[in-house]
Protein backbone atom coordinates (compact mmCIF):
# COMPACT_ATOMS: atom_id res chain seq x y z
CA UNK A 1 0.00 0.00 0.00
CA UNK A 2 1.10 3.38 -1.11
CA UNK A 3 0.75 6.19 1.32
CA UNK A 4 0.94 9.39 -0.65
CA UNK A 5 -0.08 12.03 2.13
CA UNK A 6 2.07 14.65 3.05
CA UNK A 7 3.08 13.55 7.03
CA UNK A 8 2.77 17.45 7.66
CA UNK A 9 -0.61 17.76 7.40
CA UNK A 10 -3.16 17.35 10.12
CA UNK A 11 -5.38 14.45 10.44
CA UNK A 12 -8.90 13.81 8.91
CA UNK A 13 -11.35 14.91 11.51
CA UNK A 14 -14.42 12.63 11.05
CA UNK A 15 -17.77 12.62 13.23
CA UNK A 16 -18.65 9.72 15.39
CA UNK A 17 -21.19 8.25 12.74
CA UNK A 18 -18.35 9.00 10.10
CA UNK A 19 -15.56 7.52 11.99
CA UNK A 20 -18.19 4.11 12.72
CA UNK A 21 -18.92 3.58 9.20
CA UNK A 22 -15.29 4.43 8.20
CA UNK A 23 -14.12 1.70 11.09
CA UNK A 24 -15.85 -0.71 10.13
CA UNK A 25 -15.09 -0.10 6.04
CA UNK A 26 -11.54 -1.06 6.91
CA UNK A 27 -12.81 -3.97 9.15
CA UNK A 28 -14.76 -5.44 5.74
CA UNK A 29 -11.50 -4.78 3.67
CA UNK A 30 -9.53 -6.78 6.17
CA UNK A 31 -12.40 -9.49 6.41
CA UNK A 32 -12.52 -9.61 2.87
CA UNK A 33 -8.14 -9.77 2.56
CA UNK A 34 -8.30 -12.85 4.94
CA UNK A 35 -10.57 -14.50 2.92
CA UNK A 36 -8.59 -14.35 -0.22
CA UNK A 37 -4.97 -14.93 1.94
CA UNK A 38 -3.23 -17.87 0.64
CA UNK A 39 -1.13 -18.55 3.85
CA UNK A 40 -2.50 -19.37 7.32
CA UNK A 41 0.10 -16.31 8.85
CA UNK A 42 -0.97 -13.29 6.77
CA UNK A 43 -4.98 -14.72 6.88
CA UNK A 44 -4.53 -13.79 10.74
CA UNK A 45 -3.40 -10.78 10.71
CA UNK A 46 -6.07 -9.61 8.74
CA UNK A 47 -8.54 -11.31 11.42
CA UNK A 48 -6.88 -9.56 13.92
CA UNK A 49 -7.25 -6.23 12.28
CA UNK A 50 -10.57 -6.85 11.42
CA UNK A 51 -11.40 -7.89 14.91
CA UNK A 52 -9.51 -4.46 16.21
CA UNK A 53 -11.94 -2.53 13.60
CA UNK A 54 -14.69 -3.38 14.90
CA UNK A 55 -13.89 -3.46 18.89
CA UNK A 56 -13.10 0.30 18.37
CA UNK A 57 -15.98 0.86 16.20
CA UNK A 58 -18.57 -0.72 19.27
CA UNK A 59 -16.35 1.71 21.44
CA UNK A 60 -17.75 5.04 19.28
CA UNK A 61 -20.69 6.91 21.19
CA UNK A 62 -22.53 8.87 19.26
CA UNK A 63 -24.06 11.72 20.58
CA UNK A 64 -26.99 12.98 18.66
CA UNK A 65 -27.88 16.99 19.33
CA UNK A 66 -31.27 18.22 20.38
Amino acid sequence: MNDTSDPGSPAVVRSGPDERAYLLRRAGDHRDLAERATDTETRMVHLRLRQLYEDRAARIDVVLTD
